[in-house]
């Protein structure tokens, strides 16, 4: 494609170029021959006007203004929809996480939770991201593929160290030559290479992080060392990059629990009862945050001449998280509570306000320690060149192998207590909550209640190989003309051992396996007592501003990073106590089959794009096809009922079971570009993509399970037919699962009003027609017994079903006031908003539809992660040697999930779902730097100034829209010192 303009030619360095530069690489064997080749011959001129540019490129622009110059010159330049941050400073990103960097790019949002789908665990620096509402985003490391062993298929961005990226790209639409799979876009994640660099460069970042309500200081620092030699032989570049991040932050949380249409309380005394919409309950949790990330980067760099670049690049991300969380929560039968009428009480109309909830006997709550240790790794190696043989045609091929892989540990261990009563107030904002705090803190009204434990140890490799051959044209409106093709070959080995609940003491226990009266206490024998737990009191709970119990014993920490040893300590002192049934407990084994699952997926991919344009018209533009195959296999096992009373189904044995599958697509794309009036510029694109489902839903695995039927009661020895059983399964995955696919178009306006200075503004308006969504859906499924026959099991899992219509608006603005006097001439703004509609229809059938706690269901949902209005608005100062910075990003309110922990259950026969949403959540952050001298920065980084609050909604038709759960988290502060040479 021609260039429209003349890059600004101090604003960035070829490390900011676009993917057809950065895609150079080839398998070592064949670089070495090709390079003798090419010194043997005589070198033509090179041939493409883009390359001569980025030679031309220097770095006499850093800083804030740096960056937006080179973030405007890649969006004005790119073959299609593209918004970038740069970071022209090493290390100088500006946000402490690529996730929070991503925040502040138009159309792009990130969830402020542990992990996407799950509205009970805050987290400080976000997690899951989402271009224009979806979450099926492709993540690249310099144009290739990067993946975390987490079961997905994209990069997990908080793992990644900032602090080694020169910049971040979002593609919002794509072309032929680009790797399929970004549904809602593609994230490129871009470093420095050696040559980029006019001369050696040394780089020293060190911060001291600390988040004011953990009240705890952890270091970050980062050294990139980067040196180029001109030789006889040609230009070599070696560049060193290694960093290091450690944070600790603490959140609080409070609760309101779903809210049951019941009939137990009489208000007036009159022997008859009132229907009323009461809540389960509400609960609390403090949770402590802390986590490691590490990072290194290697690449080697060798220009023999001007046209031909060999390299070897190797990036390893390392991350080691740990969080834990004392918590109270209820474990009550919703459909027993009932409102206390001889204590004060407000309802509006029937609907619970303020009161005292009671039940039939005590109310059993869980007090436990919950702890989750996650460690991962990603390694990726690649090999590459790119060779101009002729003046019009250049050939570039790469080859990479990436490994990764993640092993963690999530351990629960409860306390129980059966507290006599819950006042809970919801009338002025967050809950007050009240029990009796003399009863709680009274060690003697607890005892053992669960243990819960899931592991995972996964790990992925793939290796990928690609050649793209483009040939320039003379002259005409015809430019060049490209072909490509691209191989992988990824295995995935996932353990899983599911969460295993197992009781220890529980209250239905009572009367068959336990003996009635009160349950064993704390004190059950010489290792397992009063000794492993501790009185939690919430200390400066919520900072201060929400009004809960005082103290509650739990477990120690040690009794939940203990396991096994600590469970089967548990279990053990607790066999003597009962009367029949429980004892001693086997851990799962994760070296045993039934939870392995190994799949293996092929694809083969090749495309060719048309290159166009008129450079009097300032006209130009691309279109190609996409051609893909892809081919899938998996491996698990299938594992039988274990009932005495049901011989025929099975024994608990597991069977292998294996299962394949195959699809083409065919994906076209066009993309246009037109200069119509000096710096306005038009573009449009429509292209079709696709996002394959993830490693993790498409596992071949099946748990079967039976139950009696409700009101059958076998007697000891009796067979029970099929009839009298409800015969079910416990795995949502589908090796058969296909693509998620969409048409998508764009269409803008750029106006560069001040080219130079980095003064522009744009509107881009999207449509994207999604089809194929994955949800789950429930059927009749037939699996044989032991004996031969087949039996219908009632199977929930994932399927390709429904539709989605997504629409919306970009607006953005980047300014620098260098009209005003000074000092004011240094003040400069970026603003920018993003609006997005959304519609989706999932067929009536489908157990992804929410059904309230009564049984009624609800209208169509908006698309998961989808915020109908988000914006970002930065103000900044730079002149002399100061840079100031003060950012906002906000974004409304978003379906989180549909049925969560916490918000489904089974309660009267009824299998109740609640679509769970995140509230409006705007952060400030900001930074302050002052330039002691052209080589030391020192500065202070800013987070969440506003001490912002997370809030989630529940959904319900009788009881209303309401907020269901509260969340504050730490301001974070670093103070840092940069050193450049």
């Amino acid at each position: 494609m021609p260039t429209l303009r003349k890059r600004h030619p101090a604003a960035g360095t070829a490390a900011a170029d676009l993917r057809p530069y950065r895609r150079s690489a080839i398998a070592v064997g064949i670089a070495l021959m090709l390079a003798a080749n090419a010194q043997a011959q005589e070198a033509p001129p090179a041939a493409d006007a883009d390359q001569t540019a980025t030679q031309l490129d220097t770095v006499t622009v850093t800083g804030i203004r740096g960056s937006v110059y080179r973030a405007q010159d890649i969006k004005r330049d790119a073959p299609t929809f593209v918004d970038s941050v740069t970071a022209l400073d090493i290390g100088a990103l500006p946000d402490r996480s690529v996730t929070e960097t991503l925040s502040r790019i138009p159309g792009v949002t990130i969830d402020r939770f542990l992990s996407v789908g799950d509205p009970e665990h805050f987290s400080a620096e976000g997690g899951g991201v989402q271009v224009r509402g979806l979450t099926q985003v492709r993540s690249e490391l310099n144009g290739r593929d990067s993946f975390s062993a987490s079961g997905g298929r994209a990069l997990s961005f908080q793992d990644v160290p900032s602090e080694l990226m020169a910049g971040v790209d979002v593609y919002k639409n794509q072309t032929a030559e680009m790797i399929e799979g970004g549904l809602g876009g593609t994230v490129d994640l871009r470093t420095f290479m050696p040559l980029d660099f006019e001369e050696s460069r040394l780089g020293v970042s060190f911060s001291a992080n600390r988040g004011d309500f953990a009240d705890q200081v952890k270091p970050s620092g980062s050294i990139l060392y980067s040196n180029r030699w001109e030789t006889d032989a040609g230009d070599f570049g070696i560049l060193v990059d290694v960093a290091h991040s450690e944070l600790a932050t603490r959140t609080d949380g409070m609760f309101v629990r779903p809210f049951f249409n019941t009939s137990n309380s009489d208000l007036d005394g009159d022997g008859t009862t009132e229907s009323l919409w009461l809540p389960r309950g509400a609960d609390w949790r403090t949770l402590e945050y802390e986590r490691e990330r590490q990072g290194a980067y290697v690449a080697l760099q060798w220009r023999p001449n001007e046209n031909l670049e060999l390299f070897a690049t190797a990036f390893q991300s390392s991350y080691d998280e740990l969080w834990y969380e004392d918590a109270i929560f209820v474990s009550n039968d919703p459909l027993q509570v009932r409102l206390d009428a001889s204590q004060p009480y407000e309802l509006d109309g029937n609907v619970f306000v303020s009161g005292r909830l009671r039940s039939n006997g005590d109310i059993p709550m869980g007090t436990d320690i919950r702890a989750s240790h996650r460690e991962s790794k990603t390694t990726d190696y690649s090999v590459g060149m790119k060779w101009a043989f002729s003046e019009r045609t250049e050939f570039s091929t790469d080859l990479q192998f990436i490994k990764a892989d993640t092993r963690a540990l999530d351990s629960t261990v409860s306390l129980g207590v059966n507290v006599p009563y819950i006042d809970v107030d919801l009338g002025s904002g967050r809950p007050s909550i009240g029990v009796d705090e003399q009863f709680t803190a009274n060690p003697a009204n607890y005892y053992w209640g669960f243990t819960m434990d899931h592991r995972d140890d996964n790990e992925a490799e793939e290796v990928a190989w690609r050649a793209d051959l483009k040939h320039s044209f003379d002259a005409g409106f015809f430019n060049s003309i490209q072909f490509g093709v691209r191989l992988t070959d990824r295995d995935a080995t996932s353990v899983d051992t599911g969460y295993d609940w197992q009781p220890v003491f529980q209250t239905w226990m009572q009367g068959w396996a336990l003996p009635g009266g009160a349950l064993p206490g704390l004190d059950l024998d010489a290792t397992v007592n009063s000794s492993l737990v501790n009185l939690q009191t919430f200390e400066n709970f919520y900072r201060g501003d929400a009004n809960t119990p005082g103290a509650f014993y739990a477990p120690v920490l040690a009794t939940a990073l203990g396991f096994p040893q600590s469970y089967l300590d548990i279990h053990g002192a607790a066999t003597p106590y009962y009367t029949c049934c429980y004892g001693q407990i086997t851990p799962r084994d994760l070296d045993d089959p039934q939870w392995r699952n190994t799949q293996g997926e092929q694809t083969t991919a090749g495309y060719f794009m048309l290159n166009f344009g008129n450079d009097e018209a300032l006209f130009d533009g691309n279109v190609g096809v996409r051609v893909v195959r892809t081919e899938n296999e998996a491996d698990g096992f299938l594992v039988y009922p274990n009932l005495a009373f049901a011989p025929y189904l099975g024994a608990g044995e597991s069977t292998p079971i294996t299962a394949s599958n195959s699809y083409t697509d065919v994906l076209p794309s066009l993309n246009l570009r037109w200069e119509f009036a000096p710096n306005l510029i038009a573009r449009f694109a429509a292209s079709k993509a696709i996002a394959r489902p993830a490693f993790s839903d498409m596992q071949a695995y099946q748990q079967l399970s039976a139950a009696v039927r409700d009101g059958v009661t076998p007697d000891p020895g009796e067979t029970v037919t099929p009839d009298d059983l409800d015969l079910t399964g416990s795995s949502t995955d589908n090796p058969y699962l296909e693509p998620m696919k969409a048409n998508q178009f764009d269409l803008s306006l750029e106006w560069y009003f001040a080219p130079d200075k980095g003064g522009m503004a744009w509107v881009n308006f999207f449509y994207k027609d999604v089809e194929d969504y994955f949800r789950q859906q429930t059927e009749l499924v037939p699996y044989p017994g032991v004996d031969g026959n087949e039996y219908d099991y009632l199977i929930s899992r994932l399927v390709n079903i429904g539709t989605a219509k997504i629409q919306g608006a970009e607006l953005g603005w980047n300014q620098f006031f260098d009209f005003l006097p000074a000092p004011f001439d240094g003040f400069g703004m970026s603003a920018n908003y993003t609006y997005i509609d959304s519609s989706t229809e999932i067929p009536a059938g489908s157990n992804a539809v929410p059904i309230d706690t009564d049984g009624s269901t609800f209208d169509d949902l908006p698309a998961d992660g989808l915020s109908k209005n988000s914006y970002n608005a930065a103000v900044f100062y730079e002149k002399g040697p100061w840079q100031v910075r003060l950012a906002y990003n906000w974004r409304s309110e978003y379906l989180l999930s549909v049925g969560p922990n916490g918000y489904n259950g089974g309660d009267g026969g009824i299998p109740w779902k609640l679509p769970v949403y995140s509230d409006s959540f705007g952060q400030l952050d900001g930074s302050i730097f002052y330039k002691v001298s052209d080589n030391v920065q020192i500065g202070l980084e800013m987070n969440n100034l506003n001490n912002a609050e997370q809030r989630t909604i529940m959904d319900q038709n009788g009881a209303g829209k309401r907020i269901t759960s509260w969340y504050v988290n730490d301001r974070r502060y670093a103070a840092t010192l940069r050193f450049t040479f």
